[in-house]
């Protein structure tokens, strides 16, 4: 009886001991990914929704040649495109993401012969919505490729709003134009 007994507090603990250290080890992991709500008025926030638009649909800028790249530079083309829609405390490394470009790396990731499957997967998944112009997963894609890369400074946080990313385009891929 008292043997039961002991097993079980024994078993109780253990089972205590690993759902706090999961608790804990998932603390932070909650992401806000939701950019927060819009200073500008409802025709002021079309009008740069617009300009992104044309951004993502405009063949302007050379496409790069992602048939001869490594599955860790088709996976770092991927993590810094996400720069443009996410608010991290650092971004090292941007690249603008257009509709050419991102059905170009979807179809040579696809067609690519990957050694790490699961990589394949997870880029091939990211970009799936973006072929739409869907970027709602850019803080998870940011994060996954982070985490896969064994990042420890400059986590997503949040969607940038519309201004904060026709800011980032205007200062990274629009240098000799007007930021009008």
């Amino acid at each position: 009886m008292k043997r039961g007994l002991v097993i079980s507090a024994g078993i109780v603990l253990v089972v205590m001991v690993i759902g706090i250290g999961y608790f804990y080890m998932k603390k932070g992991e909650a992401e806000a990914t939701q950019a927060p709500k819009s200073k500008l008025t409802k025709s002021e926030e079309a009008k740069v929704k617009t300009k992104i638009s044309n951004s993502f649909y405009s063949t302007k800028g050379k496409i790069p040649d992602y048939q001869n790249m490594s599955e860790n530079e088709l996976m770092q083309e991927v993590h810094v495109m996400t720069h443009q829609k996410v608010a991290a405390e650092e971004k090292w490394g941007s690249s603008e993401i257009t509709k050419a470009k991102v059905d170009q790396l979807y179809n040579v990731i696809k067609n690519k012969q990957f050694t790490d499957h699961d990589l394949q997967t997870m880029l091939l998944s990211i970009l799936q919505p973006w072929k739409k112009g869907d970027f709602g997963n850019a803080v998870k894609a940011h994060n996954e490729i982070w985490k896969y890369q064994h990042g420890d400074v400059g986590k997503a946080t949040r969607l940038l709003t519309a201004e904060e990313e026709k800011k980032y385009i205007d200062e990274h891929f629009n240098q000799n134009k007007s930021n009008g």
